[in-house]
């Protein structure tokens, strides 16, 4: 049996590689991990999987040199809208050497972006061009996230590793924030994935009505602070946002996150949703229409309690601004008062002297126009007085003239003076007797005469 040093080894190998192994081939691998250097150069490590399970089978290093991989790297991007990542299928040109010191390499030469999209990824790149042509992508996310995130409506598997991770890590954070969550159950993996988170979708959507919580979360929570908290609500509804959870899995079961309806459905939703899908090095289209979207469900968790603590921060800071100035206020309104307190009776005094002149002068010039008002109309007055009087008088010569004449008549109509003018006036029972129709044989009449009467009796 020949013997064989370790130098002559590996030059046996790298010659039987020439011969065997042509100049250039198309390899089908994995990308496990990728990086670069100052200078430009690309260092991958690719894989291959069991088609039963992901045990690596194989594995080898590759390079990708400078200028290469300059414009390999552009030929990707514009097919594929990404880079060279870890996880993703390749298939690549490679040339195969071997060095008697550094071993077995791979140089990759070009690259097909075609297998690395396939048919999924083509689809994906097509409907997440849909969703940029009708305004989709950053619908959810322009709606505003809450200032104060309380209620939250989860969707994820209730078995699931990551939505216990999720709950641990809300409810045991180191702030005692608490949050009221609700878990609307669905399938996270498998052909009913989609349809599952649909239909929880839905379920949150009919229920997102009716007045909002008003109880405070934070600690050590004042009336007041709950005023301030209560501001913070979203009215009329009864979640702030909505999580989307999973934990780790096969790439594979990623597809379902994919869904074009699934995308629409979260764009149009009326609140903030967040996902956590529990992949490091993927990002679903789901993921690229949320609001917000983080790795993993504990990430999603830490989220929320970063923004309830930044909430906290900056009413714990208001409060404090509120403070000083009331502070200050009532310092000034204390200064005021006493500034006020010392002028108060001076200025009172100077009002009380300057009405009592007033009043004073006023009451001078009231007597004056007073004086001057008689003595302007006394001589009118004097006419009138004088006018009146003869009027008067004229009124009062007048009805004694009336009176004189009145007399006379009454004295020629005096029946004294007629009798004894030879005049008389018969009576009978005391009633003048003006007609013989009135008398009787037998009645007895009195006849008046100036000097007396006269009885008779009617024949």
């Amino acid at each position: 049996m020949q013997t064989y040093s370790l130098y002559q080894l590996n030059q046996a190998i790298r010659e039987s590689l020439r011969v065997v192994i042509p100049d250039t081939l198309w390899l089908r691998a994995e990308i496990h991990n990728i990086t670069s250097n100052y200078s430009g150069h690309c260092y991958l490590d690719l894989i291959e999987k069991s088609e039963h399970n992901d045990q690596i089978i194989a594995k080898q290093r590759a390079t990708i040199w400078a200028s290469t991989y300059r414009l390999l790297a552009h030929k990707f991007y514009s097919a594929t809208g990404g880079t060279l990542q870890a996880g993703m299928n390749i298939l690549v040109e490679v040339s195969v050497e071997f060095h008697e010191l550094y071993g077995l390499s791979l140089n990759i030469k070009d690259i097909d972006p075609t297998y690395t999209l396939g048919e999924l990824q083509r689809r994906r790149l097509e409907i997440i061009q849909r969703l940029k042509k009708h305004g989709l992508i950053d619908k959810n996310r322009q709606l505003p996230m809450p200032r104060l995130i309380k209620r939250i409506a989860i969707i994820s598997s209730p078995t699931a590793a990551g939505y216990s991770d999720f709950i641990h890590q809300l409810n045991h954070n180191p702030h005692g924030f608490t949050y009221q969550t609700t878990l609307f159950p669905a399938i996270m993996q498998g052909s009913q994935t989609e349809e599952s988170i649909l239909s929880a979708l839905a379920s949150i959507e009919s229920q997102n009505s009716g007045c909002p919580i008003l109880s405070p979360c934070f600690r050590g929570t004042s009336e007041a602070e709950g005023v301030l908290h209560s501001s913070f609500l979203t009215p009329h509804s009864s979640f702030d946002i909505v999580v989307i959870i999973r934990g780790g899995g096969a790439t594979s079961d990623l597809q379902a996150f994919d869904s074009e309806q699934l995308a629409e459905r979260c764009a149009n939703f009326p609140l903030p949703i967040i996902t956590g899908i529990g992949h490091l090095r993927d990002e679903t289209i789901l993921d690229l229409v949320a609001h917000k979207n983080l790795k993993t469900p504990t990430a999603v968790a830490e989220y929320i309690i970063s923004h309830t603590l930044e909430l906290d921060m900056y009413l714990l800071e208001l409060g404090d601004r509120i403070q000083k100035s009331a502070i200050l206020r009532l310092e000034q309104e204390k200064n005021l008062l006493t500034s006020l307190s010392a002028y108060i009776p001076q200025y009172a005094l100077r009002l009380l002297t300057a009405s009592d002149n007033k009043l004073t002068a006023l009451q001078h010039r009231i007597g004056l126009k007073t004086a001057d008002f008689i003595a302007k109309n006394r001589l009118l007055l004097d006419r009138k007085s004088d006018q009146l009087n003869a009027i008067v008088n004229q009124q009062l010569q007048q009805q004694q003239n009336n009176l004189k004449l009145i007399e006379t008549k009454l004295q020629l109509l005096d029946p004294q003076q007629l009798l004894k003018k030879g005049y008389s006036f018969t009576t009978h029972n005391g009633k003048l007797v003006t007609s013989v129709n009135q008398l009787t044989s037998g009645d007895t009449i009195i006849t008046t005469l100036a000097d007396g009467t006269i009885d008779s009796i009617v024949k």
